[in-house]
């Protein structure tokens, strides 16, 4: 069976006609372009878009020049 997109998820459980259990909720959607949205990638067991990607080294590359400057 193929993986489906949350997004892809949500119309299958609408088009079916299903309810969602009492408590559940539907997820966020990924903030796109962010660190954070490389962690939701990561927590959903997603590849990482090209947006996200770049955010996320952009964000380690910050965090090695900042210890680089507290060590020397």
């Amino acid at each position: 069976m193929p993986d489906l997109s949350d997004a892809q998820l949500d119309q299958l459980i609408t088009d079916i006609g299903l309810k969602r259990p009492r408590g559940g909720s539907t997820r966020k959607p990924i903030a796109h372009g962010t660190f954070r949205g490389a962690r939701q990638h990561r927590y959903r067991k997603e590849p990482l878009c090209g947006l996200c990607h770049l955010a996320e080294n952009a964000y380690q590359n910050e965090r090695n020049r900042a210890r680089r400057r507290r060590d020397s």
